[in-house]
């Protein structure tokens, strides 16, 4: 199923940033963003689904590994075109996979994140 997915049905999900979890004992939140007015673009596919009378979209974003987890591959825009041309080969795409990890801002976050209550932009208040 993600093999085809893979082959014909790549997107490409925008972003201003995203979370992301550290520490050992007790993990702090994170928001890792791009510089200044950027935004990131995430490599995703997509599959399609009939239920019943109506087809429901799903998509999953592409992970790769970072130094203690995994991110989002996120593509600038030679990637982007690549990633989105079907003509493109999966030897290709691979090293798309293995490329260097984008440089992104961080800053810390209070722990009203892991609230699932909430939902808005308090939940980006440094910590």
């Amino acid at each position: 199923m993600f093999r085809e997915a893979l082959r014909l049905r790549r997107c490409l999900l925008p972003a201003n940033g995203f979370y992301e979890w550290r520490g050992t004992q007790r993990k702090r939140p994170y928001w890792l963003t791009p510089g200044e007015g950027a935004s990131l673009f995430f490599a995703a596919i997509w599959e399609a689904y009939p239920v019943q009378e109506q087809v429901w979209l799903s998509t999953a974003v592409i992970t790769q590994s970072a130094a203690s987890q995994r991110r989002p591959l996120i593509l600038d825009e030679a990637g982007q075109a690549a990633w989105l041309d079907p003509a493109t080969p999966l030897h290709a795409l691979q090293a798309l996979l293995a490329s260097e990890p984008a440089a992104l801002r961080e800053r810390v976050l209070a722990n009203m994140v892991n609230d699932p209550k909430l939902n808005g932009p308090e939940c980006l208040t440094p910590g």
